[in-house]
């Protein structure tokens, strides 16, 4: 499945009508044939082409050439790492994902930048560089609202906003609408991390200032909450029932006065200034929000997050624990417990266009398999394990000559070794046991066959890319539909997609 490609506007010079339609319905089918950067999780925005003349008679083939070939000169920027200055004057932009073009956006939000390049409007729709900081923030949560991932990338974001203190996500909270709070809690549905969260520091002053001065029945609030639980934070009870009217004004910014349309600005809520003013800080104290901050610098970690984190204004990130227990081996499937690797390779590397090399490229056809046989189903029970889904992976792969820094650990999710769970573990062989069951019944393959393919792997906090050459195409797993794109899969909490071409090794 190709990435979506749209174009904002164009602009057709032809003698008449007639042509200037047929040119119109041929550059529509090049743009759906045309191997062009960004197929992946990758985001690539074009400022301008312009297409050399082309005859009437030319066929959709020849006009994607010519559309491959001005894509390939155009000199693409990396936004991850450009100024505001040097994205306003790049013909071409290009983010890791979605995900990590609105965290840049965000961190010159927060920095007080003026982020006035062309690139933040296609970015985040409705964001532009006149709004004040919460409207921007509004901007940027409802865009990312919008996205497939966004379950997984809303929290993410959000703990972002925390991780540059209460402040932030307080100017959010109050320009927030009660349309905006139901389209944000939809978008937010029912995930669960794997990981702790990083600010987890912030998140008590954040809840209190939230729970008094905009209520526990405030909706806002209600959110909130829920992204903390998405985040694995430990909630206080009194942050989820403490209520207090504060003081005289403060009622007037609760979500059930709020416009219905979302657009109020933060400094024309009624009592922003007092809640501002009323704003915790660490340790107890009265703090005012506080203008724009610098972003804390961080070091490279190693959890299963894109190249984004890695860049000095990016919040501090969970480091896990320095454990280096080795693969376990058994001889009957009852003696295996489910551990992690010695050692996991540098994610910056898996964010590439094309991505790390794996030798474990087919586990990923299990994500279609599970899928069928019930796992996202079986996941929306609350007594099974949250974690089953990388017990799943990890079991398989402590049996496979895997080696312990094969970038396909990574979906196991971090810290390793998984915490023992002898009824989880369980789960995660019976499934394994269904799986095995239906290649060998359906497919005629086994797991070692289909999972133990050389490929090359890209993995991001929202995504997973796996590429494999052409002459990789497997006409069993074809059959089966298991290298068929599922896009968004909410228990895998990230977007999948397979890619075959030549430039794969």
């Amino acid at each position: 499945m190709l990435a979506e490609r749209s174009v904002r506007r164009l602009s057709i010079r032809a003698p008449d009508d007639a042509l200037a339609r047929r040119a119109g319905f041929l550059i529509e089918d090049a743009l759906r044939t045309a191997s062009l950067p960004g197929d992946g999780a990758g985001l690539l925005l074009v400022r301008r082409l312009r297409l050399p003349p082309f005859p009437a008679g030319a066929s959709p083939q020849q006009v994607a050439l010519r559309l491959e070939a001005q894509c390939r000169a155009a000199t693409i920027v990396d936004g991850d790492t450009a100024d505001d200055a040097a994205l306003a004057a790049a013909p071409a932009v290009r983010f890791a994902d979605a995900l990590a073009a609105h965290l840049a956006l965000t961190r010159l939000i927060l920095a007080g930048s003026s982020a006035r390049a062309w690139c933040w409007p296609l970015v985040a729709r409705g964001y532009r560089p006149a709004l004040d900081r919460g409207a921007a923030l509004r901007a940027v949560a409802l865009s990312l609202a919008a996205l497939p991932e966004a379950p997984v990338a809303l929290p993410r974001w959000v703990e972002h906003l925390v991780g540059h203190g209460p402040a932030p996500c307080a100017v959010l909270l109050l320009a927030l609408g009660r349309a905006d709070v139901a389209c944000l809690e939809q978008a937010v549905g029912v995930f669960t991390a794997g990981r702790v969260s990083a600010a987890a520091g912030h998140w008590p002053a954040l809840l209190e200032w939230s729970a008094r001065h905009l209520g526990a029945a405030d909706g806002r609030h209600r959110w909130l909450l829920g992204v903390a639980r998405a985040c694995s934070v430990q909630i206080a009870p009194e942050a989820a029932e403490l209520r207090d009217p504060g003081p005289a004004g403060v009622s007037g910014a609760r979500s059930g006065d709020a416009s219905t349309d979302g657009r109020e600005r933060v400094e024309n809520a009624p009592g922003a200034a007092t809640a501002a003013d009323a704003l915790p800080s660490q340790a107890g104290r009265a703090e005012p929000i506080p203008g724009p901050r610098p972003a804390p610098r961080v070091a490279v970690t190693k959890q299963p997050i894109d190249a984004a984190s890695a860049k000095p204004a990016e919040p501090p990130a969970t480091v896990p624990p320095e454990e280096t227990a080795s693969r376990a081996t058994a001889t009957t499937p009852a003696d295996v417990s489910v551990v992690g690797p010695p050692g996991i390779p540098d994610e910056a590397a898996l964010a590439q266009e094309i991505g790390a090399p794996t030798a474990a490229g087919g586990l990923l056809y299990l994500v279609p398999l599970l899928s069928r046989l019930g796992l996202g189903e079986a996941m929306a029970d609350e007594a099974t394990p949250r974690d089953l889904p990388q017990r799943i992976f990890a079991a398989l792969l402590v049996r496979l000559p895997v080696a312990g820094d094969d970038p396909a650990w990574l979906l196991c999710e971090l810290p390793l070794p998984l915490p023992p769970d002898q009824a989880a573990d369980l789960k995660a062989r019976r499934w394994l046991g269904l799986c095995r069951r239906q290649l060998r019944l359906r497919v005629g393959i086994g797991l070692f066959n289909l999972v133990c393919r050389p490929a090359a792997i890209a993995i991001t906090q929202t995504h997973v890319d796996l590429r494999q050459p052409l002459d990789a195409v497997d006409l069993r797993v074809r059959r089966a539909g298991l290298d068929i794109d599922p896009g968004w899969v909410p228990w895998l909490r990230r977007v999948l997609r397979f890619h075959y071409g030549r430039d794969v090794s």
